[in-house]
């Protein structure tokens, strides 16, 4: 799951130890989402088998959901679908305050097995996806990719 935090949002609260000469350092939105998620998405019937001769279990809850803090990230780049009320596969490119990609899932760029061509032009592209100051700019970049292919 992402979710776009403001960059000034506070994300660690460093706690003293004594004796220790690093502070222990919680993230603060991620305990806060992972308390409240255990919190109202627990899921009580899970079982494990105890006894396998008796076939008796165990139930017990659990939540596997956990968040994590990742970034903070210039860009992320998420196609949007053609047509209302249709799915995209998982597919998203991350880009770090350099310029260079720091996440890329789902595109033929990174698959193995695809045209040659398609990860030339998806390599040009996602190259001007950082180019102007406004939205315009970063269409009129990409567009000219397109344009020249």
């Amino acid at each position: 799951i992402w979710c776009c935090l403001p960059q000034s949002f506070p994300d660690g609260i460093d706690f003293k130890v004594e004796g220790e000469k690093k502070p222990f350092v919680v993230s603060y939105p991620c305990s806060m989402l992972n308390a409240q998620t255990h919190h109202d998405c627990i899921n009580p019937q899970y079982h494990t088998l105890v006894n396998e001769d008796k076939q008796e279990y165990q139930v017990h809850s659990e939540c596997s959901i956990l968040f994590e803090l990742d970034g903070p990230y210039k860009a992320m780049i998420l196609p949007a679908s053609k047509e209302e009320g249709k799915r995209l596969k998982k597919r998203y490119a991350v880009f770090n305050f350099d310029g260079s990609l720091a996440e890329l899932k789902g595109f033929e760029l990174k698959r193995r097995g695809e045209l040659q061509l398609i990860k030339m032009f998806q390599s040009e592209v996602f190259k001007r996806f950082l180019d102007g100051n406004t939205l315009e700019e970063c269409y009129a970049s990409v567009a000219a990719v397109a344009n020249q292919w």
